[in-house]
């Protein structure tokens, strides 16, 4: 009566294997892998609708393309293959949803490392990686509060804005005069370029007129602050924000007449820039290098790859690209601690796994080392001059501590 039919136990037996392999899928994740290894997902909040919705193009573009390269050349982590998957949610620039979309992506899609280019959001995000929910921040921001924080679990990509302030100034002094006016954008962000800016002035020996700073984000009508900045007869301008609004600003002042130097903050980008106005109203600015300009071993193919995902139109700017190298050292640092879950390991593997890093990675300035507190520093950074024959003139810049 216990006997069991030979056809019946070969149904069995195929159940049970059947049945294994299914809970082996589920173990690895699944989902947008090859069916093989383990997924891991890499998570992404930025602005993806409204008045930053191309800022916030820009570096997932970068990271389309990174997980793309990343997943065709084979990433293994312990032995195992991985393959990485992009999950992108809009924060539409708000700090208060960027955090949550960051405690969901960790807590639902178990990312290890999520990206956010927004300082504002960083901080944000900051209150909550180390807690319930331990993650990786991979912060695309210059502001150095973001080092200041102490916060074990970030790692800052692009240089501190600070840098910028005396090389910027005494470039524009030289193209132009002593005098300068403020135009920069009211956000928090601006106002700190702003603050560094006049203080690196006036160490220069310069003059400073009112703070004319105008809400990018809201003001389509620049005609007035220009007009108001400008009665000051300034020999130079400080600008930044978003590169259109910024490049609205530029086209409206010379215009209005004006013949002297622009310095331009590290948002804008003075080859975007030159896809809204005629680089003639750019000229005579100092700002930070067009991606177009490095010389690193990838950059090359980069552009190449670039042109051919985002048309020939579209400008590569710095947030495309430095989030591009920044998701290939944190997947070279998964591969080198043998961890794609835990977080405080793959922050410590970073400095080991950056001359690790595939020479097609390093496409705008790659970093050689990484700060205590968490910050990629590339050492020989350098910024632009755009001169009256449209030509560009790297700068060098020397970066400044990040401490208080």
């Amino acid at each position: 009566m216990n006997s069991v039919s030979q056809s019946r136990r070969r149904r069995l037996s195929a159940a049970a294997v059947l049945g294994a392999i299914a809970l082996t899928a589920t173990a690895c994740g699944g989902g947008g892998g090859s069916g093989e290894g383990d997924t891991v997902v890499i998570g992404y909040t930025g602005p993806l609708s409204g008045g930053g919705a191309a800022y916030g193009e820009n570096v997932k573009i970068g990271l389309e393309m990174v997980i793309d390269d990343l997943n065709a050349d084979g990433v293994e982590v312990d032995g195992n293959p991985v393959t990485l998957e992009l999950k992108s949610l809009d924060d539409k620039y708000a700090p208060s949803t960027a955090a949550s979309n960051a405690q969901r992506l960790a807590d639902q899609d178990k990312a290890p490392v999520v990206v956010s280019p927004n300082a504002g959001a960083i901080k944000a995000i900051q209150q909550i990686n180390s807690g319930r929910s331990n993650f990786l921040i991979s912060a695309y921001t210059s502001d150095p509060a973001i080092m200041q924080a102490d916060n074990p679990l970030t790692m800052m990509i692009p240089p501190n804005f600070e840098s910028y302030a005396d090389e910027f100034s005494e470039t524009a002094m030289e193209h132009g005069g002593k005098k300068l006016a403020l135009l920069g954008t009211e956000s928090e962000y601006g106002q700190q370029w702003t603050k560094s800016i006049k203080d690196a002035w006036s160490e220069a020996g310069g003059k400073i007129g009112g703070d004319n700073s105008v809400d990018y984000a809201t003001v389509s009508d620049f005609a007035g602050p220009v007009s108001k900045a400008l009665s000051e007869k300034p020999d130079a301008i400080f600008v930044g924000g978003p590169s259109q609004p910024t490049a609205l600003i530029m086209e409206e002042a010379r215009k209005q007449g004006f013949k002297g130097s622009f310095l331009v903050m590290d948002q804008a980008k003075l080859d975007e820039m030159a896809t809204v106005t005629k680089i003639d109203n750019l000229k005579n600015s100092v700002g930070v290098l067009p991606v177009s300009e490095y010389e690193d071993p990838g950059t090359k193919d980069f552009l190449k790859k670039f042109a051919e995902k985002a048309g020939e139109k579209k400008v590569p700017t710095s947030e495309t690209a430095l989030n591009y190298q920044g998701i290939a050292i944190i997947a070279k640092a998964m591969e080198v601690a043998g961890t794609t879950d835990d977080p405080e390991k793959i922050r410590e593997a970073i400095g080991e796994a950056l001359p690790e890093v595939d020479d097609k990675y390093k496409v705008n300035g790659f970093p050689d080392e990484i700060t205590e507190q968490g910050h990629l520093l590339n050492p020989n950074l350098e910024a632009t001059f755009l001169d009256e024959d449209g030509k560009y003139t790297k700068v060098p810049i020397e970066q400044v501590s990040d401490d208080k």
